[in-house]
């Protein structure tokens, strides 16, 4: 396939940046932009001199595409991925992938079904320091996982209801839950305490703003994350370690490192990380997706644990994911 034309379906600021990305590959043409707030589906259209919808079924049914980028918020995953995998059209989804793992596996065996190639939007297994990270941990023995992601409120108004976001955990610290798995293998069980304590004054917010979760992983290591949006004037931390015999591996996208002692492959430049819209533009063209990082399948794994975390802080208890109980 030597043209890839380009479905969006939502125009945020999130498929705005896909968009631009998109616009810059050879070979990628974007043909159409859909978003409930029309005008700024038109806005980002003629940007692209594309076609713009309100009705995502009508953009689908009247616009032929090869590719289908789906950026919207949790709440709003239903049938854009169906639709699209049952006329053939490769999926690009936004993270957190639904906002219910019935949903999830839904659209999952749609994808399989359709045998179209999907990607979802965790970049952050793209970069230089992912590579050098699986090599350093290759043939060592994991012991513990630890991580923290603490930042501010999003102003998206859906963002702060429970029932549309899923909460911090499914809809921001999912990169870092993410980021875990691909480093350190599948989690099998969450233990989770959240609460709402700073941000009490916010009118219309029922998300928690502090959260502590444990994790046992399938290869017998355990791991802790702490994930807060307390932090509305700024600032924050983000960080990942990996605790193994005699070093901790620190992990970051720029930059990584472990001590004590002294790592030369570690310490190298960092280079530059691949577009994963280069990536997932390249994997249509071809129909070669052995260089995506984030298939769907996999990325619904990501959606299970942190959906196990709300379950647990809900039900005060250990809670098994459902990638472990499907193994029995």
């Amino acid at each position: 396939m030597d043209n890839v034309k380009v479905g969006f379906i939502g125009a945020g600021g999130n498929a705005s940046g896909h968009m631009e990305q998109v616009n810059g590959i050879e070979g990628a043409k974007i043909v159409a932009v859909c978003d409930v707030m029309k005008e700024r589906a038109d806005e980002r259209a003629s940007e692209y001199e594309a076609k713009a919808y309100a009705d995502y079924r009508a953009m689908l049914d009247q616009v032929e595409m090869d590719a289908l980028y789906v950026s919207v918020p949790p709440f709003a995953h239903t049938e854009a991925e169906l639709i699209a995998a049952e006329k053939g059209v490769h999926l690009f989804v936004e993270k957190p992938v639904a906002l219910t793992l019935e949903k999830a596996l839904e659209i999952n065996r749609a994808i399989e079904q359709a045998g179209v190639l999907s990607c979802v939007g965790y970049q952050l297994r793209y970069g230089d320091t992912v590579d050098r990270a699986k090599q350093f941990l290759q043939g060592r023995t994991i012991a513990m996982v630890t991580c923290n992601r603490w930042g501010g409120l999003p102003p998206t108004p859906w963002w702060k209801v429970m029932a549309k976001s899923g909460g911090q955990l499914v809809e921001q610290t999912t990169h870092n839950v993410d980021m875990m798995r691909c480093l350190a293998g599948e989690i099998v069980e969450v233990y989770a305490n959240y609460a709402l304590r700073t941000l009490t004054d916010v009118e219309g917010l029922d998300v928690p703003d502090v959260g502590a979760i444990s994790f046992r992983f399938e290869n017998g290591a355990i791991g802790s994350l702490t994930t807060s949006c307390a932090l509305t004037q700024g600032g924050g931390t983000g960080d990942l370690n990996i605790l193994v015999k005699d070093a901790v591996l620190k992990w970051a996208v720029e930059s990584i490192s472990a001590d004590p002692g002294e790592y030369p492959e570690l310490e190298a430049e960092v280079a530059p990380s691949p577009s994963i819209d280069a990536v997932f533009i390249e994997a249509v063209k071809t129909g070669d997706g052995s260089k995506i990082r984030s298939p769907y399948s996999d990325a619904l794994r990501s959606l299970d644990v942190t959906l196990a975390a709300n379950r647990s802080a809900r039900e005060g208890k250990p809670v098994q994911t459902y990638y472990a109980a499907s193994k029995g």
